[in-house]
This record gives C-alpha cells, structure tokens and sequence, in this order.
C-alpha cells in the first residue's frame, strides 16, 4: 500500500470541526513533560504538523517563541484563530518546505510524521535537524504498530522503537528516549503511542 498525502490532507480539510472537537481539548501536560525539560526556557519551538494548535498555545502559555506549520490550511486557521492572544507565527508548509536554519530550540512532531512514507519521514528528519540549534531537541509520536495502514480516509504509518531507530539511520537525528502511552483521551485509551525525544547526533 502506498501513502497518500494529498488524501490525508483532503480528510483534514473536510473534517477539521471533527477533529478540533476531538483532540483540542486533550490534556497533554504528561507528554509534554518529556520534552519541554531538555527546551530551553523561553526558547524557540516549531511545532511542525500543528493541527488545530492546541499545542502551539500549550507552549506560547508557557512562555516559549512557538513557530507552527500545517499542510491542512483548516488546520492553520484554526491555529491562528486559537493563538491569536500571542506572537505564534502560523504557516501552510508540508515538512519538504522547511528551509530554517540553526533557529530552533526544539520541534515538535506529535502525530504528523506518522502520515509520510518512510523516505519521506527521512527526509523530513533532515529538514527538522537543519532547522534546530546544535544543542536542539525533538520529539515525534506515532501510534504504535506496524506498516501502512488506511483508516477512514487517512492514512498511518504505524512504528515501534525498533523501525524508528532503523528510519533515523542515515538522518542527522539520534534517539535520545522512547516510551510507550496511552491515548490522552478517555475514550480511546486502548490506543497506544510511541512518544521518541531526538538529538542531534553531534550533541
């Protein structure tokens, strides 16, 4: 089965009220805890497949310099619309369009990545390391499984640490920690994550 972007982003477009409805609300301090310690306070963070930029405004609360991006131009209204009370810098960009360089602090990728292909994610992490500072900080979640799979009009590339370390070969990216979670929401906690911090491998 190949991955279809241009179809994932059409669900987005069509679906954006369900989608908002369903994850803006989502309490995800314990995620966050895993990455924000290694950010500098007051830094600079791109959240890189914002969606409706629950966590852009997460961070700009928090007092950080939030950069967001979305392929879905629904999901970058709805960002800006729910950040519009801070200085968050919202934009459509597929992750191919990053081309900042040395300028972040750390990025964020909580459920993006998981909708390229393989060699696109590669790419993407390559992207996403010339845009962090050297002693940058990433983290990337995708649900836990395995291989491609299509689920009511998007598609997921589904990942376990394993196939993570083996995709980050080649990329300027190491993995610093990985750990499984369940879903945030309360209906579906069957839903398991894998939630990986990365480092530059020269750090």
């Amino acid at each position: 089965m190949m991955i279809s972007l241009s179809e994932t982003l059409s669900w987005y477009e069509q679906n954006a009220q369900v989608f908002e409805s369903r994850t803006a609300t989502v309490d995800m301090t314990r995620i966050y805890d895993l990455f924000l310690p290694y950010v500098v306070q007051g830094g600079n963070i791109l959240d890189a497949g914002c969606g409706v930029g629950r966590d852009a405004l997460a961070f700009a609360e928090r007092g950080y310099q939030v950069t967001a991006i979305d392929g879905s131009l629904e999901m970058v209204k709805r960002t800006r619309l729910r950040t519009a009370n801070y200085s968050v810098s919202v934009y459509q960009m597929l992750f191919s369009g990053i081309a900042w360089h040395n300028q972040f602090d750390g990025f964020w990728c909580c459920a993006s990545l998981l909708h390229l292909a393989q060699e696109e994610q590669k790419e993407a992490y390559n992207k996403l390391a010339q845009a962090l500072k050297p002693s940058g900080i990433g983290y990337v979640s995708f649900k836990l499984g395995a291989g491609i799979r299509l689920d009511n009009g998007r598609y997921f590339y589904d990942m376990d640490e394993e196939r993570l370390r083996y995709i980050l070969e080649g990329t300027p990216l190491n993995l610093r920690s990985c750990i499984i979670t369940q879903d945030q929401s309360p209906e579906r906690e069957v839903v398991k994550w894998v939630n990986a911090v990365l480092e530059a491998k020269n750090s």
